[in-house]
Order: structure tokens, then C-alpha cells, then sequence
């Protein structure tokens, strides 16, 4: 593999994990507006009874899977894109090493 071909590698790894983030972020953001609006919808005249219904509420917990499920790609994205790098890493090495050998430093 030559040099740009690690770099757009990594550039396209980089553009995945980015939009996963993105994704996973934006996820993590809306908790507390949907966590909001299930309490808002409650029917409790208790605070606490109603964030409490809120929690164990179906889409609340659907909206938490989807977020813990969108970090887990976002986390793999990033290890890709982490791997990609250690081996462009890895290459830039050995090329360095061969120009030592060659005696062309």
C-alpha cells in the first residue's frame, strides 16, 4: 500500500467516524428533550411519580437503546479509523527503516 492510499483510507475512516459521532451526539442530546416530553405527557400529579413513569416508559428506553447503540458504532468507527492510522504509522516506519538500510537518509 502506498502512501496516498493510506491517507485516503484514513480520511474516508475519519468521515465515517465523524458522521457516527455526529449521530451519536445528536442522540445523546435529545435524552433529556424526549425524557421532557414523556414527563410532560403524564398523567401523574406527582413531579416524581411522572419522571419516574417517564424513565420506565417504552420510548424512553427505545430512545436510550437507539443512543447506547449509536455510541457503539461511533466507538467501532473510531477504532477503525485509530487502526487505519497505526498503519499508516507502520508504513511510514518501515519506508524510513529501507531508506536507513540503503544508507539514503
Amino acid at each position: 500500500m502506498t502512501d496516498p492510499e493510506h491517507i485516503n483510507q484514513w480520511e474516508t475512516e475519519a468521515r465515517e467516524w465523524a458522521r457516527l459521532d455526529g449521530e451519536a451526539r445528536r442522540l445523546e442530546e435529545m435524552r433529556k428533550i424526549v425524557f421532557s416530553e414523556v414527563v410532560n405527557r403524564s398523567n401523574a400529579t406527582a413531579v416524581s411519580k411522572a419522571e419516574h413513569e417517564a424513565y420506565a416508559s417504552a420510548e424512553f428506553r427505545a430512545h436510550v437503546k437507539k443512543m447506547v447503540e449509536a455510541r457503539t458504532l461511533a466507538n467501532i468507527a473510531r477504532a477503525r479509523m485509530d487502526a487505519r492510522k497505526l498503519e499508516f504509522e507502520k508504513w511510514r516506519t518501515m519506508q524510513a527503516t529501507r531508506r536507513t538500510e540503503m544508507g539514503l537518509t
